[in-house]
């Protein structure tokens, strides 16, 4: 896993929820959702990308893995109604997994997969993680957030 910085990886809003991608200060194509790069991750031919919505007390976390093409293979999204983060303190562990903060004192842990993997809806997921996809994943969440009352 190798930090791509703004001139390799980049996003610029398109609307509220969505942005262009650019790679290599070129624009693409393609979009995802979120308005705010926070980070952008190459792991082998793939891209872990961490966006959120730029809202004041309503950010919401929204990781993509996107393939070589930069269409987006799996996403996940962290965050609720009336609830709020800040993605801070990621770090790499190994070639396939990373951890980082986002709400309140949650170490969270995102591990790429090298295959697809079959996905309960519901009950797969920790706490506060949605998925579009939900029976299927390509990179595995875990968390266990604390009520902060």
């Amino acid at each position: 896993m190798i930090i791509l910085d703004s001139q390799e990886f980049n996003t610029q809003p398109t609307s509220s929820e969505q942005s262009c991608i650019f790679l290599d200060n070129k624009q693409t194509d393609k979009s995802i959702d979120g308005s705010y790069l926070e980070l952008c991750i190459k792991a082998g031919c793939k891209y872990l990308v961490f966006m959120t919505d730029d809202t004041p007390n309503e950010d919401m976390l929204h990781i993509h893995l996107l393939n070589k093409n930069l269409d987006v293979v799996d996403s996940a999204t962290i965050g609720s109604i009336y609830s709020t983060g800040s993605f801070r303190d990621y770090n790499i562990q190994d070639s396939n997994t990373l951890t980082f903060h986002f709400i309140g004192k949650t170490e969270w842990k995102i591990e790429i997969l090298n295959n697809k993997e079959f996905l309960l809806p519901f009950i797969s997921q920790p706490k506060g993680v949605s998925r579009k996809n939900i029976f299927s994943q390509f990179f595995k969440v875990y968390g266990n957030p604390q009520s902060e009352i």
